[in-house]
């Protein structure tokens, strides 16, 4: 059994999600709320979050630094 586990990712209650597969291919379930999402549609998923954290991030400042 392949049990890959994304912390607080799940989009309805924000639990764990765990990537599982059985004979009908690969998904990805919470493991709280049993929440269920295929592969593609989680990627879409991370892939807009990835682009909305990017635009909150605040532009660096030249010659600043921490």
């Amino acid at each position: 059994m392949l049990s890959i586990i994304r912390s607080k990712a799940c989009r309805r209650c924000r639990g764990d999600l765990s990537l599982e597969a059985d004979v009908y291919g690969a998904y990805i379930q919470c493991l709280q709320c049993g929440a269920t999402y295929s592969e593609e549609e989680f990627r879409t998923a991370v892939e807009e979050a990835k682009k909305t954290a990017l635009r909150a991030r605040p532009a660096a400042r030249p010659g600043v630094t921490r």
